[in-house]
């Protein structure tokens, strides 16, 4: 599977506007030969943890939006943007196939209190793993790559790639980064995370978008401007990798997982 990170500044709440610029970096990432385009968080409107606005539900126009697109270059489609759901807005990536038909979706689990996105946000509380070109695909969302623990969860699930969609500020990317390369290496996957870039109300962005391999190695990354970056995506080489070290064999998941066995003293 090749994957693309498409690095863009969104339109700020003008989800016109920001998907004619999906649009444009899709029809270059297929022409490039893509199988998946994945975009920043809440792209179609622009990163920002206290707005709900252009929030909607599945017959809004910015899910159609992400639909037609993935239709029209018949591609899958990862794209961000804010879900009314039952227990309040979410903010949730969509997973669309290249018939335009939603196959998967994922509430981000941790909200980002120190901006105050849980005072405007409910958490997410379930995975998603779609298969894309042979490819098991899971997926989080920004601050979520702080959380070790939600990782293993998916590799335990089988999940062969993550894509992390982001808005992770200039003064933070050392960690974005770190992080990425960190969840990487300890579940032996790929994690193709995708940051925005440019300065809005919220904060300064700087890009630096990477693909990272099941080793650790950076095999893509952007620079602090717009840009489509893409790598391979390879089961063979997941499994080269966990055969050649096998930390998955070699986990203790009968001390972790159970808590009983946590020495109080």
């Amino acid at each position: 599977m090749e994957i693309c990170l498409a690095q863009l500044a969104s339109v700020i709440d003008d989800p016109d506007a920001s998907l004619q610029k999906a649009d444009d970096a899709v029809s270059e990432a297929v022409c490039r030969g893509a199988d998946l385009i994945v975009f920043p968080e809440q792209f179609a409107t622009g990163w920002d943890p206290g707005s709900t606005r252009h929030a909607e539900g599945d017959e809004g126009p910015i899910i159609s939006g992400w639909s037609r697109i993935a239709e029209e270059y018949g591609v899958w489609i990862a794209g961000s943007h804010r879900e009314i759901s039952d227990g309040g807005v979410r903010n949730t990536t969509l997973l669309i196939d290249p018939d335009g038909t939603l196959k998967g979706r994922y509430a981000k689990i941790h909200l980002f209190t120190p901006g105050g996105e849980g005072e405007q946000y409910t958490a997410g509380d379930a995975f998603v793993i779609c298969d894309i070109a042979g490819i098991r695909v899971g997926c989080a969302i920004c601050y979520d790559l702080r959380f070790p623990e939600l990782f293993r969860r998916y590799a335990d699930r089988g999940a062969e790639c993550m894509i992390v969609p982001a808005a992770w500020p200039c003064s933070r990317l050392d960690h974005f980064h770190l992080f990425a390369r960190a969840r990487a290496v300890e579940n032996q996957f790929y994690l193709a995370a995708v940051c925005t870039t440019g300065r809005t109300p919220v904060d300064t962005y700087c890009g630096g978008s990477c693909i990272v391999d099941p080793s650790g190695e950076v095999i893509s990354r952007a620079g602090d401007g717009e840009a489509l970056i893409s790598a391979p995506i390879s089961s063979d080489q997941i499994q080269q990798v966990r055969e050649a070290f096998p930390m998955q064999r070699d986990l203790r998941r009968d001390i972790y997982m159970d808590l009983t066995s946590y020495n109080r003293e």
